[in-house]
């Protein structure tokens, strides 16, 4: 039996989706463990593009159990319409498991979501505006939604009962929102919503552990990424669950001991979406370039994504935090024909060199990164399929990275397609 978890270790958007494919069919159940619509997947293979926010990215493996894990947010409707854009390309395998102990993401969250970024104005958090924060704050406030209610009309009444009243005063109150949230409506809608998802919701936790009492594998995938975690990212710039290793076994019922390989993701370079400080941000022509040259967009919002150089101070804190035992490199390919790349390795704050910080935002900001710099690469280095073609100024910045992390690098992805990838022998 083995478990593996894989974890996003910047701010997202590392190209966790890719890996998880690429990964997957080595392992008989994949699953998702926290998170919702706010997370945007990307699988290529085959010349043809799959979007996915909310199934698990080997869903396009047939014989894989995927499992959206009890940690999870889950916006029914967005879940049919992946469903079925799957069913209606042929792609789909009837291999899907929703936790009923999943909480709903239901209207008013995404509206609530909405409203409260307009409140505050300046000081917006920047999120997705897909309800993630307030369907788990009612999950903290134990007036949330489950999947499994839509199992059982009665209960789902009775849910609705409590939290509908509770949000309309919101609405009425803080917000001076009209029209108000209509019950009977709602409760039409979500039973409508369970007859097509009703048959996909089980009891998670205990499918995953017959699957390892069975001796299976089990590959997990987190979205966003550790410096997003509510309490170790760079807070309040952050998500609202943990898409840490620890995450894996809070949203699926998996043990902290069952746990024998995490790989962490970066990317090459550094991105980041919405608000908060980001010391290795490149303002000027080279961030342009990168935004362009990698598709900088969000998958689930399409703005542009915050570009810069990698940060190994940042990333060395995530390594740790997820207790990440490789790492994979995605979008190298992004850095083809730069005369030379960069990697922060300390800090200049307040005159003094620091190869470590605190991750509040105020903290953040007064950081100035120190670089050390490297020749670039001629590309392209799509077509590379194995270590030993790769130019040699690549390999130096990737040993490099290497060391400083104290972390082996395992996997390069070149591309974008799930070929283009060179499992590499560690130097560590």
């Amino acid at each position: 039996m083995a478990v593996a978890v894989i974890v996003g270790s910047q701010w997202g958007d590392e190209g966790k989706g890719k890996l998880t494919h690429y990964m997957s069919p080595h392992y008989e159940v994949t699953l998702r463990f926290q998170g919702g619509s706010n997370a945007g997947h990307t699988v290529i293979t085959g010349g043809r593009t799959f979007k996915f926010n909310l199934l698990p990215s080997a869903i396009l493996h047939a014989g894989r159990t995927c499992i959206m894990g009890d940690g999870m947010v889950v916006n029914p409707a967005h879940l049919i319409e992946e469903i079925a854009l799957l069913q209606k390309g042929g792609f789909w395998q009837d291999n899907l498991r929703v936790g009923s102990r999943a909480h709903l993401v239901l209207p008013y969250h995404i509206l609530l979501d909405e409203l409260e970024e307009k409140r505050r104005g300046g000081s917006s958090i920047g999120t997705t505006k897909q309800g993630i924060g307030p369907c788990y704050a009612d999950k903290y406030a134990r007036i949330g939604v489950l999947a499994g209610d839509l199992l059982k009309p009665d209960v789902l009444h009775k849910r609705l009962e409590v939290v509908v009243p509770v949000k309309n005063a919101l609405l009425r109150g803080l917000y001076q929102y009209e029209p108000l949230i209509d019950l009977e409506a709602l409760y039409e809608e979500l039973l409508e919503q369970g007859k097509v998802i009703g048959p996909y919701i089980a009891d998670t936790a205990a499918i995953v552990r017959e699957h390892i009492d069975a001796g299976h594998s089990i590959l997990c995938e987190g979205a966003q990424g550790a410096l997003l975690d509510i309490d170790y990212g760079t807070y309040p710039f952050v998500t609202s669950s943990h898409p840490v290793t620890a995450g894996a076994c809070l949203g699926t019922g998996i043990a902290p001991g069952d746990i024998s390989r995490v790989i962490g993701v970066s990317k090459a370079y550094t991105t980041r979406v919405g608000n908060g400080s980001f010391p290795t941000e490149l303002t000027d022509a080279t961030g342009e370039h990168l935004r362009e040259r990698g598709l900088e967009y969000g998958t689930t919002t399409g703005r542009p994504r915050r570009c810069g150089w990698i940060d190994l101070v940042l990333l060395r804190h995530a390594l740790r935090i997820n207790g990440a035992s490789e790492l994979a490199i995605t979008k190298i390919d992004v850095l083809d024909d730069l005369p030379t790349v960069k990697a922060c390795v300390a800090y200049r704050r307040k005159g003094e060199i620091v190869t470590r910080t605190g991750l509040a935002d105020a903290e953040l900001a007064q950081c100035e990164p120190v670089y050390e710099e490297f020749s670039g690469w001629k590309g392209p280095i799509r077509e590379v399929r194995s270590e030993s073609e790769l130019p040699a100024e690549l390999t130096s910045f990737v040993d490099f990275m290497e060391k400083q992390l104290g972390v082996p690098i395992t996997v390069l992805s070149l591309g974008p397609d799930h070929d283009e990838t060179v499992s590499r022998q560690p130097k560590l």
